[in-house]
């Protein structure tokens, strides 16, 4: 538990502060539990700073996640030390949370929130939130991507190509798009080049159809010491369930990833 010198306030007219802004796109929404759960677990081990707005997203007050309580979906959240927020705070509706996790934004809204104790000190309890919105302001949030059974964009080649398909290895991904190696001969990653219906399986969540749009290529040296060229590509206007899918993948990936 942390406590700091400035830990509640009341908004100003020229605070930057955002309640509702684009950023709440539905594309960057997650519904799943354990995801938004393993999200919250993550930001609770970190102790990282999290603001809670009521009052209409006038009144704030800094605080930390003390606990998440998955069985009976709810989260233990600090007390305040100004007991005049505290009880706003107790009063509101709705109130809701925004933080960080890994620099990237992460907000949620809670309501039912109610004092309790927790290891003999005052702290908030609120209901679980049933989704989240977890996005980057400027950039997607990229993660590179196994080397170990690496991830595979099968690429459509003409109709006149007796190949049929394309298939080229993934560097990273974000829900903004994809870097591939660019080494295949029947594929040219030229700056513009587009490709439509592109596939890439992602283990444990499906597989995403995307049109994708070649950014740039440069050349990299990639672990083993090989020389080869880099594509960085983007997605044409991706569907809503494929940035889900997308969201999905990179969560489970993190997960792995720290678990070793």
């Amino acid at each position: 538990m942390f406590k700091i010198d400035q830990v509640a306030g009341e908004l100003k007219s020229n605070d930057p502060i955002e309640l509702n802004r684009q950023e709440k796109d539905k594309n960057f929404r997650i519904h799943s539990k354990p995801d938004i759960h393993a999200i919250l677990r993550d930001i609770m081990k970190r102790n990282t700073l999290v603001t809670v707005y009521f009052g209409q997203g006038n009144n704030f007050i800094l605080t930390s996640i003390l606990a998440i309580e998955s069985e009976n979906n709810e989260m233990v959240v600090d007390y305040g030390i100004d007991e005049k927020f505290n009880q706003s705070a107790l009063r509101a509706k709705k109130i809701t949370f925004i933080t960080s996790q890994n620099r990237i934004k992460v907000e949620f809204t809670c309501d039912n929130i109610k004092k309790t104790r927790f290891e003999g000190n005052d702290a908030f309890i609120v209901n679980l939130p049933n989704s989240l919105v977890r996005m980057q302001r400027r950039n997607f949030f990229r993660i590179v991507t196994p080397t170990v059974n690496p991830l595979k964009c099968r690429i459509p080649l003409p109709i006149d190509d007796e190949s049929g398909t394309a298939e080229v290895t993934l560097l990273d991904i974000s829900c903004g798009g994809i870097a591939v190696i660019d080494h295949h001969p029947n594929i040219s990653f030229d700056p513009g080049a587009i490709y439509e219906k592109c596939q890439i399986l992602l283990p444990s969540v499906g597989t995403i159809i995307a049109n994708i749009q070649v950014k740039n290529t440069y050349e990299i040296t990639l672990r083993n010491g090989l020389a080869c060229k880099r594509a960085g590509c983007a997605f044409i206007k991706l569907p809503a369930n494929m940035y889900a899918m997308i969201q999905r993948y990179i969560i489970k990936l993190e997960q792995m990833q720290k678990s070793h």
